[in-house]
């Protein structure tokens, strides 16, 4: 959805690995549930709710179901670890269907649910369905969220640092269509409605508390999406590209608070080298114009732009990330990956100085969890200019 960096509920855990459903055939009038590991992402309060990352992981292409399949039941559990929420679980459970009818490139239609908690007390909920109508040319998702999230943002002001502990609560719902445009690509629009209450503890010092006032917030977006992908395959990608680009138009006369637009950018590109290397690179960036929410803004460091930063700490409105990672399937099992790149955050909250280029580098392991699918496990470290982190999480970062 477009308004991320991999916001609220990048529930994206709760996904399928639909590639190995299609190999297997239902013995029975009701499908056993089978359960999965697939990609997670990291989920971070930039937004109301972010269901399509649930639906995205769901949304695998397949080969053709065999005549009769009565659907997939599928069941994801998902850990994570990232500096914002810490230790946390996806678990998700979905349907899918609909991809007999249709041409060995199809795409299954899902309709899902997933929760998830995260330690100190963050959780959230999702219900969501995707669509696929006369014969893939046109899809539709539907979603609902809610939940809370605690977190932490660090904020200078006065020449010191200072943590602000958060509390935001939120709920909503969105509608959005897409049409196809060619083999590879897709053009949608959509509206999202929904409310936010953040709030501070009220030990808080008021000049502090004064930078991000307790508020309860009216969203009423209309989303606008556009993406080609060329990938060979979408767990490992060794070759091809990924482009999205999601627009935001945020006004009163829609029903929200206040007006603001912001556009987000991202082009990911794959090459391999002999057989177990790749180098992956991505270009990142969001501009947010107007009287955007703090949540709205560009995170510096949320998601993959960049590993290295916690989020919440570098917060403006625009921000650009370029980064390359060297990836080395080392076994059948193992693999290994080095990773850096830099960028830079203005129109910052508080008075933190942005102006010189935020760097970052780093390692990870990566453990294959099936034979069947390039699905690993990853755990990278990464140092940036003046912090350090450590996520877990199931996929490839990009």
């Amino acid at each position: 959805m477009s308004w991320r960096p991999h916001a609220v509920i990048a529930l994206a855990g709760a996904a399928a690995s639909v590639g190995a459903l299609a190999q297997e055939e239902s013995t029975s009038w009701l499908p056993r549930p089978q359960i999965v590991l697939a990609p997670s992402t990291t989920v971070e309060p930039s937004g109301t709710m972010s269901s399509v990352g649930l639906i995205e992981d769901m949304d695998r292409q397949v080969t053709a179901s065999e005549p009769g399949d009565k659907g997939h039941w599928v069941v994801a559990p998902v850990p994570f670890r990232n500096e914002l929420l810490g230790v946390g679980i996806v678990v998700g459970a979905g349907y899918l269907y609909g991809a007999s009818e249709n041409a060995s490139n199809a795409r299954h239609s899902v309709a899902g649910a997933a929760g998830m908690y995260a330690e100190g007390g963050s959780w959230a909920a999702l219900a969501a369905h995707r669509g696929y109508w006369s014969e893939q040319r046109y899809r539709t998702t539907t979603a609902l969220a809610t939940g809370e999230l605690l977190y932490d943002i660090q904020i200078e002001s006065g020449g010191a640092e200072n943590k602000l502990s958060l509390r935001q609560k939120f709920s909503g719902a969105t509608l959005q269509g897409a049409a196809r445009v060619g083999a590879n690509g897709w053009l949608g629009a959509g509206f999202l409605y929904g409310t936010t209450d953040v709030s501070v503890p009220s030990s808080t010092p008021p000049f502090l508390a004064g930078l991000i006032p307790p508020a309860e917030i009216d969203l009423a977006n209309v989303l606008l999406n556009g993406e080609f992908d060329s990938r060979d395959n979408d767990l490992y990608p060794r070759s091809g590209h990924y482009a999205q680009a999601d627009g935001l138009v945020a006004r009163e006369e829609f029903g929200s608070d206040s007006n603001y637009e912001s556009l987000e950018l991202e082009w990911n590109a794959y090459r391999r080298f002999g057989e177990d290397h790749v180098l992956a690179t991505r270009i990142a960036g969001k501009i947010v114009n107007g009287n955007a929410p703090f949540f709205a803004l560009a995170w510096y460091g949320s998601g993959i732009d960049l590993r290295g930063y916690t989020p919440g700490r570098y917060i403006g409105e625009t921000m650009v990330a370029v980064q390359a990672e060297w990836r080395w399937q080392a076994t059948p099992r193992w693999g290994f990956v080095a990773f850096g790149g830099t960028g830079k955050v203005s129109g910052a909250i508080g008075d933190i100085d942005t102006d010189p280029w935020l760097p970052a580098g780093g390692v990870g392991a990566r453990f294959r969890l099936t034979k069947a699918l390039p699905l690993n496990m990853r755990a990278d470290f990464a140092w940036g200019r003046d912090d350090s982190t450590f996520s877990l999480a199931v996929g490839e970062s990009f």
